[in-house]
């Protein structure tokens, strides 16, 4: 192997490397459709919420396809905030959300205390029969 070809090797890997590891996406970027929600009233009385990313434009065919195969395409985030809608429990936390209740720390804290102190499932059964024992016979008194 010619020594001038090993050392352009090495160069080329040694600038290369860091050059393409430096074109690599971090981050990503933030959202750029609205998370809000808009109000319309019908006629009756009746309320409804629209999210305001579903109020834009449809996103433009990129593909190409003719007219009688091109399907419109909801604007972005339309989709998502449209889910998100009939997920909620309740409509007005979609406009203001409520401040989350207390944690179930009962089944994480067994869980890592299972890991940390590394119970067999033969012990965690015989535990299990003890404590369901133990509270039958705490019914029966």
């Amino acid at each position: 192997m010619n020594p001038q070809s090993s050392h352009l090797s090495l160069a080329i890997l040694l600038f290369g490397a860091p050059w393409l590891l430096s074109a690599c996406n971090t981050q990503l970027e933030p959202v750029s459709y609205s998370p809000d929600y808009q109000a319309f009233t019908h006629a009756d009385g009746r309320v409804e919420w629209t999210p305001v990313a579903c109020l834009e434009p449809s996103a433009e065919d990129n593909f190409h396809t003719d007219e009688q195969t091109y399907v419109r395409l909801l604007p972005p985030g339309c989709a998502n905030n449209l889910t998100l809608q009939q997920m909620v429990e309740k409509r007005s936390d979609l406009i203001e959300g409520r401040t989350s209740g207390p944690t179930m720390a009962a089944p994480v804290g067994r869980a890592a205390q299972v890991y940390i102190e590394g119970y067999d499932r033969e012990e965690l059964h015989r535990r299990l029969a003890e404590q369901q024992a133990k509270a039958d016979k705490q019914e029966g008194q």
